[in-house]
């Protein structure tokens, strides 16, 4: 049989074409032993500088340049670049993220007990709360996105991966002036500006800002006014000292307001309730069909107009104090950080004023971390000891309205204070030349507290009760071996690595912070999530560094695996059962000549349930709806193939420089909700650039997001058990009903930018 039978037609199709694009490359790529190749890339995956080719883990690390051309303008877009990863707009607050990473996943994002599955870092910072975190991207000089656990040399959480945001730093040796406008449609206007430099010969410092609006998209039948609009701003400011021998601090802060309102809505179904208002895109439609559920009346394909102006604004604070001191051979490093996460979203669930939800949410979060490395036995051993701590402290006020009901209303006060301990190390010893083992090992300590005061939901309305009182500890040891063999150079292979590796990622357990109609859902916490990832792959560079082929498999056996069901008007959070999900990633980059760069960045996987727990809530929906288990926000395949190409232009001023690329993204179906009542059909989105450098300084530069135009539903849930009459009216009717809310694509965009470059 063979090897293509085994994906999908459509994957089939984008491995033939990749595959194509390779064969009808060969000869220029043979015959460009002249060129300098692929570019090395540095990133710090094991907290030092490494080329990307030596490191025994799967990473995807892009530069400024990459971001540019791929258009990542925020945290979402990042799906796009790295297929294995998701990051979905929580369809309450699309400020908020629901992400995922092969198939471990967070939900219900917009609450501050959420635990993501990965951690993110700005500047080796961790950012513990990702409600709030679709932000945009101001002043990066580097992402990484590290997949697998990594909990020997990370903190918090990272038990699918880690998200590396590193901004730049100014120095004695380096100094830049950068600034761009943009306008474009919808309204859209774009300010960047950065600056660094030495201030002294022993002090250097940057400062960097951004300003974006767009206008909305969606029009308030009501008010006949947009809604969606989306602003940004954000400034951040660093200083550096060097005055001192062997001595580096860098004290660093930021502060963004993000504003996005967007919310699309629809009535969706459950088996056997009728709703005659319902929206009946393919989209929609549950796994499991229109089973006794009478035929629509509202069959357009289109979003239906909506009645209110859901809003969404967070603003986020970060100061950090980064010291290293070198003793020579052993390097200490202290990381001391505050970030203050605030955050605001309403919404209408029913789309014409029925349910109205609200909440704001404060978080305050302390971080210190010290690392001692080094190297010794000759330079043949490497190693980092680290301790971190954690506080985090926050308070959410969550409510409901429910005007279609009469006078009804409920509201939460949620509490959240946690201390999380952890000792950690790693450390690689060359057993020869080319063999090198790696062990590592974390034991971490998670203690939390969490309160919530409910009132009730329907008349009559209940006062503030007790509510819940929770209190809990969890500890796990976590270790990380691996072995990578490089090889000598031969034939066309300039490097060859080869690498295995097994690690034990741990996430810590938390507790439900919506429940409407049932306190008792609010008394229960959930248990940590686990797994033991099996990694094996291959960093390669070949044909003079023209070809760069990145490829790992891996089979994460995942325990207790987290996700959210809906019950009644309560959607609790609980440890489901097992899973297994495993795949192939792949990083493929040819470069036939010194101006043409082609990629194909591409996952191919498959994620199900072992043993599910019975009692669990998200296993009792699955066995209710008889629906095979699929693992949420695991497509079977999703892959990006693109290309840049750039055209010297030195006859008309030297640095002159045309350039134009496109990259298309594609995703197969997956379900957003262990219980599968929502599918996101398979989508494309096509993008492209073009850019004119006039010289070294001046640049010009028109993008375009969705270049064809898509509508596709990218993202949904059905988050109520309520139903719609015909005039109207909202009810419970027995045995349920339902409204959902969606995300399509954005539509068309374009911005055109000038540059200034110094």
């Amino acid at each position: 049989m063979h090897v293509l039978s085994f994906f999908p037609s459509r994957a089939s199709r984008a491995c033939l074409l990749a595959i194509g694009i390779g064969a009808g490359l060969a000869p220029a790529l043979a015959a460009a032993e002249d060129q300098s190749g692929i570019p090395e890339i540095i990133v710090t995956t094991q907290r030092r500088e490494e080329n990307l080719q030596a490191v025994p883990v799967a990473v995807s690390a892009f530069d400024a340049r990459a971001l540019e051309n791929r258009q990542i303008t925020d945290n979402q877009d990042l799906q796009s670049v790295v297929p294995s990863l998701k990051m979905t707009n929580n369809i309450a607050s699309p400020t908020n993220l629901s992400p995922s990473l092969r198939g471990s996943l967070q939900q219900d994002a917009s609450i501050i007990v959420a635990e993501s599955p990965f951690g993110m870092y700005v500047d080796d910072v961790y950012i513990g709360r990702l409600n709030g975190n679709n932000i945009a991207l101001n002043d990066v000089e580097r992402i990484e996105v590290l997949r697998g656990p990594q909990g020997t040399l990370y903190g918090r959480n990272t038990l699918a991966g880690a998200l590396k945001f590193i901004t730049r730093t100014p120095g004695q040796d380096s100094s830049w002036f950068d600034a761009s406008i943009g306008l474009g449609n919808h309204e859209q206007n774009v300010l960047k500006a950065s600056a660094g430099g030495a201030l002294n010969d022993d002090w250097a410092g940057s400062i960097a800002g951004l300003h974006s609006y767009k206008k909305g998209e969606f029009d308030n039948v009501v008010t006949h006014e947009e809604t969606d609009e989306q602003r940004n701003n954000a400034v951040r400011g660093k200083l550096r000292y060097t005055g001192i021998d062997n001595l580096d601090v860098v004290l660093s802060a930021s502060f963004l307001e993000s504003k996005h309102d967007s919310l699309q809505l629809v009535n969706a179904t459950t088996p056997g309730v009728s709703d005659v208002n319902q929206y009946t895109s393919d989209d929609l439609v549950p796994t499991y069909g229109y089973y006794n559920v009478a035929t629509p009346t509202n069959p357009s394909p289109k979003p239906p107009p909506i009645a209110s102006d859901p809003e969404g604004e967070t603003k986020q604070t970060i100061a950090s104090l980064n010291l290293s001191y070198d003793f020579g051979g052993i390097t200490l490093r202290s990381i001391t950080a505050y970030v203050n996460t605030d955050d605001f979203f309403s919404t209408d669930f029913s789309g014409r004023g029925g349910i109205t939800g609200a909440s704001t949410a404060d978080v305050d979060q302390w971080t210190q971390e010290f690392h001692l490395f080094g190297k010794a036995m000759g330079d043949r051993l490497n190693y980092l000891l680290g301790l971190y701590y954690l506080n985090e402290q926050g308070d959410q006020d969550f409510g409901w309205a429910l005007s279609a009901l009469g006078p009804a209303a409920s509201s939460s006060q949620l509490d959240i204070d946690t201390d999380s301990y952890s000792v950690f190390g790693q450390a690689d010893y060359l057993i020869t030349d080319a063999l090198k083992a790696t062990v590592g090992a974390r034991w971490v300590r998670d203690e939390k507290k969490f309160d919530m005061a409910f009132q009730g939901l329907l008349p009559p309305v209940t006062p503030l009760t007790d509510g819940a009182h929770l209190k809990d500890e969890w500890s796990e040891f976590t270790p990380r071996f691996a072995l990578d063999y490089t090889f000598e150079p031969f034939g066309e292979v300039d490097s060859l690595m080869a690498y295995v590796s097994a690690a034990r990622g741990f996430k810590s357990g938390g507790y439900n912070g919506i429940a409407i109609l049932n306190a008792n859902v609010a008394k229960q916490s959930y248990g940590p999530e686990e797994n033991w990832t099996y990694e094996g792959g291959i960093k390669l560079d070949a044909l003079d560094r023209r070809v760069r082929l990145n490829m790992a498999y891996f089979w994460a056996a995942i325990d207790d695996l987290t996700a959210n069901a809906t019950v009644g008007l309560s959607f609790p959070v609980d440890n489901v059962g097992d899973a297994a999900v495993h795949g192939l990633e792949l990083d493929l980059t040819m470069a036939p000549t010194e101006n043409l760069t082609v990629y194909w960045n591409a996952v191919f996987q498959h994620g199900s349930y072992g043993t599910l727990d019975p009692m669990a809530a998200p296993s009792q929906a699955v066995y209710k709806f008889q629906v095979h288990p699929r693992v949420p926000q695991v497509p079977s395949y999703a892959y990006t193939l693109g290309f840049d190409y750039g055209l010297p232009l030195d006859f008309l001023r030297s640095g002159s420089k045309f350039r134009v690329g496109m990259d298309w993204f594609n995703t197969d179906d997956y379900i957003t909700s262990a219980t599968n009542d929502f599918q996101a059909s398979e989508y494309d989105r096509l993008n492209g650039y073009l850019a004119l450098d006039i010289d070294e300084h001046w640049g010009v530069r028109l993008d375009v997001k969705n270049i064809a135009d898509s509508d596709e539903i990218t993202s949904g849930s059905r988050k109520t058990t309520l139903a719609r009459l015909p005039d109207g009216t909202i009810i419970a009717p027995p045995g349920g009903g339902g409204l959902g809310g969606f995300i399509t694509m954005p539509p068309r965009e374009w911005l055109l930018q000038v540059t200034y470059r110094m």
